[in-house]
């Protein structure tokens, strides 16, 4: 999310996809609204922020939007595919932003191509991609070479005008189910962000992260964004509401198996080395003026890792313990698991507050695949359909030899700790009530098993246990340690001088600064636990001074407390803001005062030197067009796996054909439906009264919603 909660509040358009925040972010929805009712906000002449609702089922969301758009499941690409048509075909795009804040000028090099659903490079075999084809043509220096006026044939700009040429409102209406009337109000509104004094914000959910096109769907909403001018400034951006009070915290520390915390990718099993490591997943500085921070940093940030980790153990002479990382072979995401214990290859598992057979795809593979383990340990604060899963459809239990342990555990009320919500904000709460019953910490449970095991290979030996023995846990007790521990952990220090560090940028490669967590150093600097902070919304003028709802001084946010990302191109190329009544950052003449810049504080725009805005990219630039998603550089509509509809624009290749298929990757039969059994798209959705698993087990929410229900149009039911 590169912005924040509170920032809804600046924008003139919002338009929402795959989210109902109405009925799943009740409190975070007040800043909708609040849009809505500044007559300042809005297209045209203002009179209040528009607010478009594109979602199957019509809402509480839908009930106070401006214009509701049922829109057929998983077609969101073809929707903001043909808004991006029209912004380029009417010339509505920020002219100035687009040339100069994106790759829009980078010439993509010959033998690129796209044709009936496939990009170049595709290996039918393999299913996936050779995305060598998609790189930039490159100058004498290794810089990619680029054409400021957009007119070359192979610019990123002319390749993505032809690319969505053909996404007309004709198909766009055929493909998604909207009326062309419809669509094309919103086009209408939509085009009018293109100007400096106007800005929108695209709010996404589950309902586009949860496809196997998912990548994709985001990505198009972010491309249409860039083509506005809008990412980087109040008001904009790509903002995902996250399911809980703290996904976005469990995402920054590395609860996906491909990366490790801080968005470092997780090592593959060539990369031998710490400097094959680097080399292969840094990414490399495109042009003169790219400050390619990630990239430049990364094996900073990567041994401060290894010294958090390892300690003593981790030297100069060992690569810092570069060994001791797994380096996993193949796919190990969350439904790789289960399709391992479906197969027989997985002995046992550990569910630790969350519960597998609720919150993924293919609920009978899941309780089957259980009924497969030797054992299961559920550690949570209730029972869930996990810890009895025996009880579900289908399931019998005298044949069931799993050994299930349910370890009761603490829910959040019974212990303090960070939350790091969607807008990137870590707040610190304190502990309502003490463990009750036999309950403990997760974190307790988990150090305790550690210490056993380690027990284990101490006693037994092992074939590598040096990533066990020398794992570093300096904590007074490391048995329970305190999350107030972790958070300086997480933070880093100087070792030379045992401070906590204040920033990042201090970070070095020879093993004398450790990082949990790289993108929360600063948080728990010497001065003390930042996210504890709560100066803020009773004095505005004190601790709002820009009046664009940063409050600095208000708990803290990743990276430096930056409220919202990329905010050098929220102004122009002498360093004016795009709109002066809605500031991001702006040069002084001295320095960048409003947010935290994310940028060099100091570094004049007018310096032939000065850096791109978006500094994480090799590029420099925001990529319209990207060289680094494996399932195409420009994001196309496919259907879903299991859709009944085919694919308009290229009925030969109508679902991704990247997506992992795990019969084919098994050599086991192909488990998908088909239309003639199953013709019904199903969806499905939160509610407020059960926001979390937790409330389902209070009395007066469950008087409110007490049994699971299924909505029927009155035609379908019929």
């Amino acid at each position: 999310m590169t912005n924040h909660w509170r920032d809804i509040k600046n924008a003139d358009l919002i338009l929402i996809n795959g989210a109902n925040p109405a009925e799943a972010h009740p409190v975070g929805f007040q800043w909708f609204m609040r849009a809505k009712l500044d007559p300042a906000r809005g297209p045209g002449r203002g009179g209040g922020a528009k607010m478009v609702h594109a979602d199957p089922r019509f809402s509480r969301t839908s009930a106070v939007a401006d214009i509701y758009l049922r829109i057929r499941t998983g077609t969101d690409v073809a929707y903001f595919g043909g808004l991006i048509h029209q912004v380029i075909q009417n010339g509505q795009y920020h002219d100035e932003y687009v040339k100069h804040y994106t790759n829009a000028s980078f010439i993509v090099k010959d033998g690129y191509d796209f044709k009936d659903g496939l990009f170049s490079g595709y290996d039918p075999k393999r299913r996936a991609y050779d995305t060598a084809t998609w790189g930039y043509e490159l100058d004498a220096k290794g810089f990619a070479k680029r054409d400021l006026t957009l007119e070359h044939p192979r610019t990123v700009f002319q390749l993505m005008k032809a690319h969505y040429a053909r996404y007309t409102p004709e198909m766009v209406s055929r493909i998604t189910g909207i009326p062309q009337g419809d669509f094309m109000k919103v086009a209408q509104l939509v085009g009018e962000m293109g100007r400096p004094d106007k800005v929108m914000t695209i709010v996404y959910a589950v309902g586009l992260t949860h496809h196997t096109t998912g990548g994709q769907l985001i990505r198009s909403g972010a491309v249409l964004q860039l083509l506005l001018g809008n990412m980087g400034r109040p008001g904009g951006g790509m903002n995902a509401e996250r399911g809980h009070a703290n996904i976005q915290g469990n995402t920054d520390h590395a609860i996906s198996w491909e990366i490790l915390p801080g968005y470092l990718a997780i090592p593959a099993p060539g990369e031998r080395t710490l400097d094959d490591y680097v080399k292969d997943k840094a990414a490399k500085k495109l042009d003169p003026n790219s400050w390619n921070f990630f990239g430049t940093n990364y094996r900073k940030f990567m041994v401060s890792l290894l010294k958090a980790w390892y300690g003593d153990a981790a030297t100069k002479e060992n690569e810092f313990a570069f060994d001791y990382v797994p380096k996993p072979a193949g796919n190990s995401s969350w439904m790789t698991i289960f399709d391992q214990a479906l197969r027989g290859k997985m002995e046992g598992v550990i569910l630790s507050g969350m519960t597998a057979t609720s919150i993924g795809p293919d609920t009978n593979q899941v309780l089957q695949a259980l009924a497969n383990l030797k054992w299961l340990v559920v550690m949570d604060a209730f029972p869930t359909t996990s810890s009895e899963f025996w009880h579900g459809p289908g399931m019998d239990p005298g044949k069931i030899q799993t050994e299930v342990f349910h370890v009761p555990s603490t829910h959040w009320i019974e212990k303090d700790g960070s939350f790091v919500n969607s807008g990137r904000w870590m707040q610190w709460k304190d502990q309502v009530i003490p463990p009750q019953g036999d309950a403990r910490h997760d974190h307790w449970v988990t150090a305790e098993l550690f210490q056993r095991v380690k027990e284990l290979y101490r006693r037994e030996g092992g074939k590598f246990p040096d990533p066990i023995m020398h794992l570093t846990l300096d904590y007074k007790d490391p048995r329970k340690p305190e999350l107030d521990e972790i958070a300086q952990e997480i933070n880093g220090r100087d070792l030379t001088t045992g401070k906590r560090l204040a920033t990042f940028a201090a970070l070095k490669d020879d093993g004398t600064t450790t990082s949990g967590d790289w993108i929360y150093t600063g948080s728990y600097p010497e001065s003390g636990n930042l996210s504890k902070r709560r100066g803020g919304v009773q004095d505005p003028a004190k601790n709002d001074p820009t009046g664009m709802g940063f409050y600095p001084n208000w708990a803290w946010s990743w990276p430096l407390n930056r409220r919202v990302l990329y905010n050098r191109a929220s102004a122009d190329l002498e360093g004016n803001a795009w709109d002066p009544k809605r500031p991001g950052i702006q040069w002084n003449g001295e320095r960048w005062v409003g947010d935290v810049p994310d940028y060099p504080a100091t570094m004049s725009p007018k310096d032939p030197k000065a850096w791109l805005p978006f500094i994480m990219t090799g590029e420099g630039t925001g990529r319209l067009f990207s060289t680094s998603m494996v399932d195409g550089p420009l994001p196309e509509h496919y259907e879903p796996v299991e859709s009944p509809v085919e694919n308009a624009l290229h009925p030969s290749v109508s679902a991704s054909p990247v997506a992992f298929l795990y019969d084919h990757a098994a050599g086991r039969p192909n488990r998908f439906g088909t239309p003639d059994e199953f013709p019904i798209i199903a969806t499905t959705y939160r509610l407020t009264e059960h926001e979390h698993y937790i409330t389902q087990q209070v009395p007066h929410l469950v008087q409110l919603q007490p049994e699971a229900f299924v909505e029927l149009p009155p035609g379908l039911a019929q």
